[in-house]
């Protein structure tokens, strides 16, 4: 189902303040698991013109995102997701993949989503050996969530946005990352059906700052600021 999506860009002060009147009247995600909500970490491919990133940057109003999602660098729960955009709504599909598949992933075999009677797995497979499509970026962060039944009304807050140096560390809760905002700042995703709940809209009218780029072009423009390298590649420069 498409989905409405709202992006903003907080400062850490007005997050606090933000968070505080959202946890009095929404449902905290069932998904957290400590006061600061929990941890996502993600995947992101893009194949050998990086089109993905490259259709964003364009503004293209309709476009796809593949990643490989696990929460709170826990391996037996691993997903992989296409993120569909049309014009501004949002679909989202996924499947369950396991850990086997995912380390065959990371080094660019695809092969065992073949196997898999899946019209997302069949998609990405091939995407891979037709654009090589591959492990682009890995980008991490603690999500705050929040639901309300009307709309089906989703409020995120995501914080401590960082890009993994080396897919291999996917895993690894000491991995070396960049953290992408200098001064903490909380990236807010509101996410609804049909219309956004009067008392949430009214929070939101103070005028935040909206946010066109998301995670992971934020992530792949830190890497290339940086001349980072991922995988023996040098993002922003040759390989090497």
């Amino acid at each position: 189902m498409l989905r409405n999506e709202i992006k903003y860009l907080l400062t850490y002060e007005d997050y606090v303040i933000l968070s505080r009147r959202m946890a009095a009247i929404l449902t905290l995600d069932k998904h957290t698991v400590s006061p600061e909500g929990y941890r996502i970490t993600s995947l992101y491919l893009d194949d050998k013109n990086d089109t993905s990133y490259y259709e964003k940057l364009s503004g293209d109003t309709n476009r796809k995102k593949y990643r490989i999602r696990a929460y709170n660098y826990n391996p037996s729960v691993i997903s992989l997701e296409c993120k569909e955009k049309k014009q501004s709504k949002i679909n989202k599909t996924s499947i369950r993949i396991d850990h086997g598949i995912f380390n065959r992933m990371l080094v660019n075999d695809f092969g065992p989503l073949s196997d898999i009677n899946n019209d997302l797995a069949r998609t990405v497979f091939a995407l891979n050996r037709e654009k090589q499509l591959k492990p682009s970026v890995v980008v991490d962060y603690v999500r705050e969530a929040y639901t309300h039944p009307l709309s089906n009304t989703r409020i995120t807050f995501d914080k401590e946005l960082a890009c993994g140096i080396n897919t291999n560390d996917f895993f690894d809760e000491e991995y070396k990352s960049g953290y992408i905002f200098p001064h903490n700042e909380v990236i807010l995703e509101v996410k609804f059906d049909e219309y956004l709940p009067t008392m949430i809209s009214q929070m939101l009218s103070i005028g935040y700052r909206p946010l066109a780029a998301s995670k992971y072009m934020l992530c792949r423009d830190y890497l290339k600021s940086h001349s980072i390298i991922i995988n023996n590649t040098q993002v922003g420069g040759q390989k090497v």
